[in-house]
């Protein structure tokens, strides 16, 4: 079990087991969900970005982010993309990106990532969006998957991080899922 009053915390087995049975625990979930939970690579990059960037209370932000990237599984109705969300790709990912400290490059190469997952599953759904009228910002001409996916990759390379490779590399978030 992790010594929550260590604020200083790596990311290894230990801490994402203690996570993720924390989450599963307080939201109920069965042990088939959280066997699908810890097996989730964007969740678990999502939990891991605020121990691999060094910040404070990095335990209380991942709990904090993995806990909203699991209700917005469900409460689809409030968290499915809205047209307001189509500023930046970074503003779908706004309710996870609060980082009070910690190395602010390595925050933004997480929050690459996930933009690369998010965007490919934007693509991914594109037919089945526009068949059945669900807003989708690259049906709708918002955001330009080539241009908004080179801007990411480029920003990804110029910060290494074999930690966070270990979760998420940038093959892999290119060709990721959100879920």
């Amino acid at each position: 079990m992790l010594n929550f009053r260590d604020s200083n915390m790596i990311f290894d087995q230990t801490y994402w087991n203690t996570i993720t049975h924390i989450v599963a625990e307080r939201l109920r979930l069965s042990l088939g969900e959280l066997e699908a939970l810890r097996s989730n690579d964007t969740a678990k990059l999502i939990a891991a970005i605020p121990a691999i960037a060094g910040c404070s209370n990095s335990d209380r932000i991942s709990t904090q982010h993995l806990t909203t990237y699991l209700l917005a599984q469900s409460a689809t109705a409030i968290f499915d993309h809205r047209r307001e969300d189509d500023q930046t790709v970074m503003a779908r990912l706004e309710r996870i990106s609060h980082f009070p400290d910690g190395d602010k490059s390595l925050i933004r190469r997480g929050m690459n990532l996930l933009a690369l997952t998010m965007l490919n599953g934007y693509e991914q759904s594109m037919e089945t969006d526009r068949r059945h009228k669900v807003y989708n910002p690259l049906v709708s001409g918002s955001w330009d998957a080539e241009t908004a996916r080179r801007t990411l990759i480029k920003e990804v390379r110029a910060v290494p991080s074999k930690e966070m490779d270990a979760i998420m590399d940038l093959e892999r978030a290119i060709r990721g899922t959100w879920n």
